[in-house]
């Protein structure tokens, strides 16, 4: 018997057809080849970073976009219906507070490649822009023809310490240029006196869709392994995921308190492994504990890590990036 991936899979077939009445030609970077790249995206109050995200990736190779909502309240949705109106994006509505990301981005992954025609698909977060240096996220994946997955890094984005005022994007001046690298059971040891987002985080991937839809693992690190999938794996050397977590202190604790009601009710319905996003879980008790504020401070106390090497200023072309934000943080700041 098929598996539920796989009944999708089979209407792939005819699913080019659906897309005709797509006019997606007023964005640039989706001419490489004919091959299709579809980005996911599971989102919830993101209407700092959410319209920023859409046009950097339409800009640099993503022909389509599969979002799901997870009951955003803050101008969130009414830009992605916007997006949907102009035919690059599918909206997909979930209200639940069962915080389930990996069956919810395996969804959006399997409707990539069964109702959108993706050749090639990868996982986002809001706070994620996938930057490749050649122009196209197409680019490297295409012209590896025996390559079927890219592992990619993930390098932090930090702002200066403003004392919990913070403005973002303006205020964000360092890269974690070269991460701390310890097992995970050390990180956990240290992040009571050291930020935590000094240390390397795993990578992600983006794959082709060659033998079928990939399922992905919690967090969207890698690929599900499956006895009939054969599949080649190889580090990226053209794309980076700039990543944005923290983005001023009432921004910090919204996500917190979302993301970590979400798992306490996944927890408390299904149970999880102690390990599974242990950091959420440790900032949703400092929360309600109220050590919250101390530890925004920590994740800020950066500047002794600039001399160690760990963090670096912003380079040019970064800071060219952060541009994509600004327009739209402008209005909400009106």
């Amino acid at each position: 018997m098929l598996s539920f991936w796989g009944i999708l899979g089979q209407v792939a077939v005819n699913s080019h057809e659906r897309l005709l009445s797509l006019d997606m030609s007023g964005y640039p970077g989706n001419s490489l080849g004919s091959k299709r790249l579809v980005m996911t995206l599971l989102v919830r109050n993101e209407a700092d970073v959410i319209e920023g995200n859409l046009r950097f990736h339409l800009d640099h190779g993503v022909d389509f976009i599969v979002v799901t909502d997870n009951g955003s309240s803050d101008g969130t949705t009414e830009i992605l219906e916007e997006y949907a109106k102009k035919g690059v994006v599918h909206l997909i509505h979930e209200s639940s507070r069962i915080f389930q990301q990996c069956t919810w981005v395996n969804n959006m992954g399997a409707l990539a490649y069964s109702a959108f025609a993706a050749d090639m698909i990868f996982h986002a977060d809001a706070d994620e822009l996938w930057h490749p240096a050649s122009g196209s996220l197409k680019t490297e994946l295409y012209l590896n023809s025996q390559v079927d997955v890219l592992s990619v890094p993930v390098r932090n984005m930090l702002t200066a310490n403003k004392g919990g005022n913070e403005r973002f994007p303006e205020d964000v001046v360092y890269e974690v240029a070269n991460p701390i690298i310890k097992s995970v059971h050390k990180v956990m040891n240290e992040v009571g006196w050291r930020s935590f987002l000094l240390y390397r985080y795993p990578n992600k991937v983006i794959y082709k869709t060659r033998q079928g839809y990939l399922e992905v693992v919690q967090g969207n690190h890698d690929i599900q392994p499956r006895y009939w999938q054969k599949y080649n794996k190889k580090s990226s050397c053209d794309i980076e995921i700039l990543h944005f977590p923290v983005r001023g202190f009432e921004q910090f604790c919204r996500k917190i308190i979302n993301n970590g009601e979400g798992l306490e009710n996944l927890e408390q319905r299904f149970g999880s492994k102690p390990i599974h996003a242990w950091h959420v879980k440790r900032w949703y008790a400092l929360y309600k504990s109220g050590g919250l504020d101390e530890e925004y401070q920590r994740l800020l106390n950066l500047e002794a890590y600039l001399d160690k090497g760990v963090l670096s200023p912003l380079s040019q072309q970064r800071l060219q990036v952060l541009s994509y934000f600004e327009n739209f943080a402008d209005v909400l700041a009106e």
